[in-house]
C-alpha cells in the first residue's frame, strides 16, 4: 500500500484544525475568537508542522488558524477584530512551531520515540507543556490591547489559566495519537481504532442512562492500553475525552454561567490525569512485551548455541575416546617391543654384560613399564563418566570388601589395618565408586612410614542430600600448602625412586566423586597422615 502524500495528510489536517476549532466554540457557546474546553487545534498544528516541514508547516498553520477565526467573526469586518484575529493566529503559528521544535529535539537527545520508554513521559509532558505555558497568555493580552475585550485583573488570570489547560490537554491528547501513528506506520492497529470507536460509543450509551454510570469508561480505557498499549492509550483518551468533553458542553455549558470557567479548568485536569494514568500503562505493557520477546529470542540463541556446543563436544568426545583407544594401541606395542628386545638383549649377552650395564638395562626397562602403566591409567582416566549407565543403589559395604580382597596382598605384607564403619548405601556408579575407594585405600598403603604398621580407617557420616565419608590413614601425609596441589594431573610430592605411581589417582577420584554431584577434599591432620574427605549421594 502506498503512503499518503504529505500535502493530502496536512490539507486533511488543516480542515481538521478549523473544523474542532469552530465546533468547539459553538460547543461551548463562547464568544467568537474564544476556546472551548480543550483545545484540539493546538496539537493538530504541531502535527501539520511535522508533516510539511518548518518551511511549509507554520504558514499552514496560520492560515488555518486565521480562516477558522474568520469564519468564527460571522460577516464581523471590524479592522481591529482582523488585527487580533491576526495576531492570534500569529500566536497559534509560534505555539505549534515551538511544540514540533521541541518534539524533534527531545527524540534526537534521546535517540528514540517519545513513545518508546516510559521513562520518556517527561520529555512528553515537557513538549506538550512549555508552548502553552510561553503562548497562551499573549492570547488574552492581544484581545485586552486591541479592545475586543476588556478584562479585569482577575479574569485576565481566569482566562490565562483556562486556555493553558485548554491548549495543554490538545497537545496532550492529540501527540501521542500522531507518534503512534508515525511509529506503526507499517503496521497499524485497526483494531485499537475500532476498539476505541466502540469504548466511545459505550461511553455516551452509559452516559445516557445516568450520567454516574460514565468513570466505568476507565476500565475500557484500562482494558485498550493493556490490549494494544500505546496505540490503545492514545486512540482511547482522544476519543473518550472527546465524547465526554462534548457530552459536558451540550448538556451543562449554558446553565453554568459564571462557573463555567471553574468546570473547564477541573475538566482539563480530570482529562490530563486520567490519561496520563492510561497511556503510562499503555507504555509498561508495551516496554513488558518487548523485553518479553527480546528474552525468548535470547533464550531461544542461547538454546541453539548450547545445542550446537553439546552436538560439538559430544562428537569431540567420541573422537576423543576414539583416538585414546588407538592411541593406547599404538603407544603400547612399541614399548612392548622395547622390553622384550631389552630382555632378550640381556639374555643374550648373559655374562658378557658387566654390573653398570645391567643398571642401565633395568632403568630403560622400569621406563618402558612406567610409560605403559601411564598409558594404561590416562585410558582408564578418559573413560570415566563416560559409561552412559543409569545411576543405581551402590552397597559401599561391599564395595570396600572387595576392594579389601583385591588388595589382600598388600594389605598382609604390610600387616595393614583396616577399620570400617558401618556403611550406607549411596547412588552412584559401582565400577566407578568401586575405583573411587581402590586409588584412596590404595594410596593410604602405598605412603606409609616404613617402621609404622599401616593404619587405615573408613567413617561415614550424613551431610542433607549426601552422605560424607572420610578415609584416614597415619601414613606420611600431604603438607596443609599441597592439598590442593594433589589433585592436579600427574602432580607428584615424591620421585619416582621413592614411591609408584603415575600422579592420576587423586585426579581421577576428583573426577568419580564430581561426576556424582560430590566434592572430595583432603582435612588438615597434620602430623597424624592425611584425612580425604568426600560425599557421594543418598538413595
Amino acid at each position: 500500500m502506498e503512503r499518503i502524500s504529505p500535502y493530502l495528510t496536512a490539507a486533511a489536517l488543516v480542515i481538521a484544525y478549523v473544523a474542532m476549532a469552530l465546533g468547539g466554540a459553538s460547543l461551548a457557546s463562547l464568544p467568537p475568537g474564544n476556546l472551548t474546553v480543550f483545545w484540539l487545534p493546538a496539537g493538530i498544528g504541531v502535527v501539520i508542522v511535522q508533516v510539511l516541514g518548518p518551511r511549509l508547516g507554520p504558514a499552514a498553520v496560520f492560515v488555518a488558524s486565521l480562516l477558522a477565526n474568520g469564519l468564527s467573526m460571522q460577516g464581523d469586518a471590524a479592522l481591529t477584530v482582523v488585527i487580533a484575529t491576526t495576531l492570534s493566529a500569529m500566536v497559534d503559528c509560534a505555539q505549534s512551531t515551538l511544540g514540533w521544535w521541541l518534539w524533534k529535539k527531545a527524540e534526537s537527545k534521546n535517540g528514540s520515540s517519545l513513545l518508546a520508554f516510559p521513562d520518556n513521559l517527561p520529555h512528553l509532558l515537557r513538549v506538550v507543556a512549555l508552548p502553552p505555558l510561553l503562548t497562551v497568555w499573549l492570547l488574552p493580552l492581544i484581545h485586552q490591547l486591541s479592545g475586543t475585550a476588556q478584562y479585569t485583573f482577575t479574569e485576565f488570570l481566569t482566562r490565562g489559566a483556562m486556555l493553558l489547560s485548554a491548549d495543554l490537554c490538545g497537545l496532550f491528547l492529540v501527540l501521542p495519537v500522531a507518534i503512534a501513528i508515525r511509529d506503526n506506520a507499517n503496521s497499524p492497529c485497526w483494531r485499537a481504532v475500532l476498539a476505541a470507536l466502540a469504548l466511545g460509543a459505550v461511553q455516551i450509551a452509559l452516559s445516557s442512562i445516568d450520567p454516574l454510570l460514565t468513570p466505568l469508561a476507565l476500565f475500557g480505557l484500562a482494558i485498550l492500553a493493556v490490549s494494544f498499549h500505546v496505540q490503545g492509550a492514545a486512540y482511547g483518551n482522544l476519543i473518550c475525552a472527546t465524547t465526554l468533553v462534548a457530552q459536558a458542553s451540550m448538556t451543562q455549558t449554558a446553565s453554568l454561567g459564571p462557573a463555567v470557567t471553574q468546570t473547564v479548568f477541573t475538566l482539563n485536569l480530570t482529562i490530563l490525569g486520567v490519561g496520563l494514568s492510561v497511556l503510562y500503562m499503555g507504555l509498561m505493557q508495551a516496554q513488558q512485551r518487548r523485553m518479553y520477546a527480546s528474552l525468548e529470542a535470547e533464550v531461544q540463541k542461547r538454546t541453539k548455541e548450547l545445542e550446537q556446543r553439546s552436538h560439538d563436544l559430544a562428537t569431540s568426545n567420541v573422537d576423543l575416546e576414539n583416538f585414546a583407544y588407538v592411541a593406547s594401541h599404538d603407544l603400547r606395542e612399541p614399548l612392548r617391543m622395547i622390553s622384550s628386545y631389552l630382555s632378550l638383549l640381556e639374555r643374550r649377552l648373559g655374562q658378557a654384560l658387566d654390573e653398570e650395564t645391567r643398571v642401565f638395562l633395568g632403568f630403560a626397562r622400569d621406563g618402558a613399564k612406567r610409560m605403559d602403566r601411564l598409558i594404561l591409567d590416562l585410558l582408564d582416566y578418559s573413560r570415566l563418566g563416560r559409561s552412559g549407565a543409569l545411576p543405581e543403589p551402590v552397597d559401599l559395604s561391599q564395595i570396600v570388601s572387595e576392594v579389601r580382597g583385591d588388595l589382600a596382598l598388600t594389605q598382609g605384607d604390610r600387616q595393614a589395618v583396616l577399620h570400617v564403619a558401618p556403611l550406607p548405601t549411596v547412588l552412584g556408579n559401582p565400577s566407578e565408586i568401586s575405583r573411587l575407594f581402590q586409588n584412596l585405600i590404595g594410596n593410604a598403603l602405598k605412603f606409609t612410614i616404613a617402621d609404622r604398621i599401616p593404619e587405615i580407617r573408613i567413617d561415614v557420616e550424613s551431610a542433607g542430600d549426601f552422605w560424607r565419608v572420610i578415609v584416614s590413614d597415619n601414613g606420611i601425609g600431604i603438607p596443609d600448602e599441597q592439598r590442593e596441589r594433589v589433585f592436579g594431573m600427574f602432580q607428584r610430592l615424591h620421585a619416582h625412586g621413592q614411591y609408584e605411581g603415575t600422579g592420576i589417582g587423586l585426579t581421577a577420584c576428583r573426577r568419580i566423586v564430581e561426576h556424582h554431584g560430590g566434592r572430595i577434599e583432603i582435612l588438615p591432620a597434620g602430623d597424624q597422615g592425611c584425612q580425604i574427605a568426600f560425599t557421594l549421594p543418598k538413595v
